[in-house]
């Protein structure tokens, strides 16, 4: 049976210029062939959209009612092309009025699919109100800007805090947005300009913008690499992710619908062109919705002329005309301009619309005068056109300033529609970026780079994914991966054997994304259960504590109880599927205890895995169970039913943990979870057992049941690459570097997925480690209190230029995002390892005989930190925690004791070295030799065969 594809709701305002960026943003998504896309409108629009589809297209058009007469509008006004500007105010107003009908839509929707919801709702800047009604049916909400991220934060920001009205200068700076430097008075649309706050524009637009805030999160179409400053105003100011997945544009197919019909053809139009110059062609055109005013015209007019170049002009009536009525050459134009530049031959007049991104593309095209509208500017830059700007409304003059100021592609030549322009001024710019002079150059030049930036965005290749596809893949794909990977790689490593059926559940986002680190020819089978965050009060799409803030914690691990009918409902499907032959065990998470009330029912054997390790989990069991830091006043205390860990810090102790007295709802909610464990058949663990006998000896003294140590389960390079975000370095590049450092010099740095230290604690480990002078590869994140995945500001958390140095001297590496750890952990030039004691993190490192450098930032990490450095022997900690103090001078220290050849550097390496023979062992499976975690996983299989050993079921049985 066909896979149902998972449905994504769009809804743009009734306005071209955002219909257009929607209708590509749709054929998008539908190209991919994983989802049904459903497009909202109004009939009128969606009449003339219909046409625009490709014929085999499978996008459903959905009609919301609308009566413009009910709302003081001219009758059939569905679209800002058919009312006056001052009246473009009241349609946005008026579009509050479809809340009912789109609620009733989206019901409509989910009862037609038998109640599956769809995946996302994407809508337009203007409808930040739908985000209630997909928070009422548990859907996640996207806003989509069409336009640029400057050109939009700059127009955000002046609507909301209308910073000129404050001022007597014509010169300001925005308030929330300094890093877009000075704002001039004429860089403001005349309607902004005038806005008080109490003007029609300004009460609607300061209702409907900051409702931005409530969305899930933000698509942009633009180029993350062009486009920084502005996503970064954006994700500030709201604090939700922004993906800038541009350019999301029109095939040259799909465009003739949309559009008017053509002032002429495209054969034609190829034809003049072919006849010119290579980049002798001058573009001229003003977009679908603006014009300039009759004086403008004409002196423009008499430019192009007077210029001597080669033009095309894409002309529509004046200011004051209606722009789609006749165009009145005698009138608005010198006298006898058509026919002169006809039969010289030096120019196309095109009245109405003219096929732009097959001018933009030619060959002899040179230049495109703009009005800098975003579509435009994307589709010139993307051929590598630059721009002479002419910035008419909205926020047109903020993406010519970041075309000119920032990015380098465009000289502006006048703004607005009534400013006064001059033949000789516009003729002497055509002529400074037409002419081989030192600015053209430098200008086309600049065109070109963007093009290419622009080429790789969109660049979808089995080794490489560029930035836009990259953020395309994070806005659908947003669940990580957590506790899942110790999962994962425990499935993979059963499957190996070829002995069983092997079947991981889990929500549907996780599934997702856990599907794309299966190997292709993988035999997993993958089974949703369903769960919906909104019930439990918690964010729309929360699957993953990746995405919520860790005080709702407990809030998710109370919902995921939720689960408990779902999954007995799945296994009871299960077992008729294989014609009641039931799978031979059920093995969960620590926090899924519950499960075993299910496995019992039928029989089934069930057991816990702890992706940890033993020690660190035995620890922070017993923390959570009898919090005996709250019955002392001294900083050292021991734990009551484990003694054998010895004196613990209250500097060991994570703050959500130090701050529990059992009746907050972390206390209440860990112990009840906590104490199912002693009802499972027996507790996996992901440690070696001749590394780690004390901590399991605490779980088998404690519950009395067995308990397996199954470890390293850990996931193949191959298996990572998936389970992983993207790099920040490719592993080539990565190991290229390492090969040019002698053996055991570098120091490798990282805190893991999940885990980030203070902004102070970065500087003073940056400084430190340059001073060592020690090579090294620093896997850095954004500290505490910003979103870990967002962009790592260097300027601001590391020392002025350090990057720079540390790259242009040698020493080091710093990286964005992720890295191939294995790979550089294997590498023979990797001498220690500086850690949060992850244990994945820890057990990659022992595999290959590199010694701890340990930084315990939370949860069980202090006590792995413990293990490693009072009982193994194969550490040093450096310090504890997100919030202590650190020195350069302590850092740097630590990092030289370890990494010298001093006689505890030589002892922790040694050490280090006999503990990868001990995994190495562990693992061995010979015909006369098999290490003790093989035996492990053997005992523990034969425990589940030996409760089910009456029975008589297929060859291979279900996991």
């Amino acid at each position: 049976m066909a896979q149902r594809k998972e449905t994504i709701v769009l809804f743009p305002f009734m306005a071209q210029g955002h219909i257009i960026p929607f209708l590509a943003l749709a054929l998008h998504l539908e190209k991919t062939n994983k989802y049904t896309i459903t497009f909202v409108n109004t009939p009128l629009n969606l009449r003339k959209l219909k046409s625009s589809l490709p014929q085999n297209s499978s996008i459903n058009l959905l009609e919301i009612p609308f009566d413009s007469i009910d709302h003081n509008l001219p009758p059939c006004t569905e679209n800002t092309d058919s009312v006056p500007y001052h009246l473009v105010s009241k349609l946005i107003e008026a579009t509050l009025s479809f809340k009912p009908h789109f609620k009733k839509l989206v019901n409509d929707l989910i009862d037609e699919q038998n109640g599956y919801k769809p995946l996302c709702i994407i809508t337009d800047m203007f409808f930040g109100w739908c985000k209630e009604i997909a928070q009422e049916y548990g859907i996640f909400h996207a806003i989509f800007i069409g336009g640029g991220g400057f050109g939009f934060a700059c127009y955000y920001s002046l609507w909301v805090n209308l910073p000129h009205r404050n001022t007597d200068s014509d010169e300001f700076v925005l308030p929330d947005f300094p890093e877009a430097s000075t704002i001039h008075a004429t860089q403001l649309a005349d309607y902004l300009r005038v806005a008080d706050g109490s003007d029609s524009f300004s009460a609607i637009l300061q209702k409907v913008l900051p409702q931005w805030m409530n969305a899930d999160g933000i698509l942009v179409n633009t180029v993350e690499e062009l486009d920084k400053i502005g996503l970064m105003y954006f994700k500030r100011k709201f604090g939700r992710p922004v993906w800038p997945i541009g350019p999301v544009l029109l095939s040259t197919e799909n465009r003739g619908g949309p559009g008017k019909e053509y002032g002429i053809s495209t054969e034609l139009c190829k034809k003049w062109l072919d006849t010119k110059p290579y980049s002798s062609v001058l573009y001229v055109s003003f977009g679908s919705q603006n014009t300039i005013a009759t004086s403008q015209m004409m002196q423009l007019a008499m430019a192009l002329e007077a210029s001597g170049k080669n033009f095309i002009w894409v002309v529509r009536p004046p200011i004051g005309f209606d722009i789609n009525s006749e165009f009145k050459a005698n009138e608005w134009l010198p006298r006898g301009f058509e026919e002169r530049i006809k039969c010289s031959g030096q120019g196309l007049v095109v009245h109405k619309w003219a096929p732009q991104v097959e001018i933009l593309s030619h060959r002899s095209v040179s230049v495109f005068l703009s009005h800098c509208g975003w579509n435009s500017v994307l589709e010139a830059l993307s051929h590598g056109v630059p721009i002479i700007g002419w910035p008419l409304a909205a926020e047109q003059f903020y993406n010519s300033k970041l075309l000119e100021e920032e990015i380098g592609v465009c000289v502006e030549v006048a703004r607005g529609k009534s400013s006064e322009v001059l033949k000789k001024d516009i003729a002497a710019k055509i002529e400074l970026v037409m002419n081989e002079t030192e600015k053209g150059i430098e200008l086309r030049k600049n065109a070109y780079e963007v093009r290419e930036i622009i080429k790789n965005a969109v660049k979808n290749e089995e080794n490489f994914q560029g930035s836009s596809v990259k953020a395309m893949n994070q806005f659908l794909n947003a669940a990580s991966m957590g506790h899942i990977i110790p999962f994962l790689a425990l499935a993979r490593r059963l499957e190996e054997t070829n002995k069983y059926t092997i079947t991981l559940v889990n929500t549907p986002l996780n599934l997702k994304k856990l599907k794309s680190s299966l190997p292709q020819n993988s035999s997993i089978h993958l089974l949703e259960i369903p769960f919906n965050s909104v019930e439990h009060d918690l964010p729309p799409c929360t699957e993953n504590t990746d995405s919520i803030p860790y005080h709702l914690l407990p809030k998710f691990l109370q919902a995921s109880a939720s689960l408990e009918p779902h999954f007995k409902k799945l296994i009871s499907e299960l077992v008729n599927e294989q014609n009641g032959q039931k799978p031979l065990c059920i093995i969960t998470d620590t926090f899924l205890g519950w499960c075993k009330e299910t496995a019992q029912e039928y029989g089934i054997f069930h057991a816990i895995f702890i992706g940890g390790g033993g020690f660190g989990f035995a620890c922070l069991y017993s923390m959570l169970l009898n919090l005996p830091h709250r019955s002392t006043d001294s900083d050292e205390f021991l734990l009551p039913d484990f003694p054998e860990a010895s004196t613990l810090h209250v500097t060991q102790i994570s703050p959500y943990l130090r701050a529990t007295d059992g009746s907050d709802s972390f206390s209440v909610f860990y112990k009840k979870l906590l104490l199912l464990w002693k009802d499972a058949d027996g507790i996996l663990v992901n440690t070696v057992e001749e590394l780690d006998k004390i901590g399991l000896m605490y779980f088998k003294r404690k519950f009395g049941r067995p308990v397996w140590p199954i470890g390293p389960v850990l996931l193949s390079t191959e298996s990572r690459a998936g389970a992983r975000k993207e790099y920040g370095i490719s592993t080539e590049l990565c190991k290229k570097w390492l090969d040019t450092k002698p053996y055991t010099s570098v120091l490798y740095v990282s805190f893991g997925s999940q885990n980030t230290i203070a902004a102070s604690q970065m500087m003073q480990l940056a400084m430190a480690l340059e001073a060592s002078g020690k090579n090294f590869i620093w896997v850095v994140r954004p500290p505490i209190g910003f979103d870990i995945n967002s962009e790592f500001k260097a300027n601001k958390w590391l020392p002025r230029g350090f990057e720079e140095r540390i790259k242009c001297s040698g020493q080091g590496i710093v990286i964005h995002k992720w890295a191939p750890q294995v790979e550089i952990l294997s590498h023979r030039s990797v001498s220690a390892f500086l850690s949060h004691c992850g244990w994945n993190s820890v057990l990659e490192a022992l595999s290959h005989g590199v010694p701890i450098i340990g930084w315990p930032l939370a949860a069980e990490q202090f006590y792995n930190s413990k293990l490693l450095e009072e009982e193994m022997g194969v550490c040093v900690e450096i310090a504890r925690g997100m919030s202590c103090e650190v020195l350069k001078e302590d850092l740097s220290a630590k990092i030289e004791l370890v990494m010298n050849e001093t006689e505890k550097g030589t002892d922790l390496r040694n050490k280090a070295n006999e503990v990868k023979v001990i995994i190495k062992n562990a693992v061995r499976n010979e015909t006369n030799f098999k290490g003790s975690s093989v035996k492990a996983m053997d005992q523990f299989l034969n425990a589940a065969l030996i409760m089910r050993q009456m029975e008589k079921g297929a060859s291979k049985d279900e996991v």
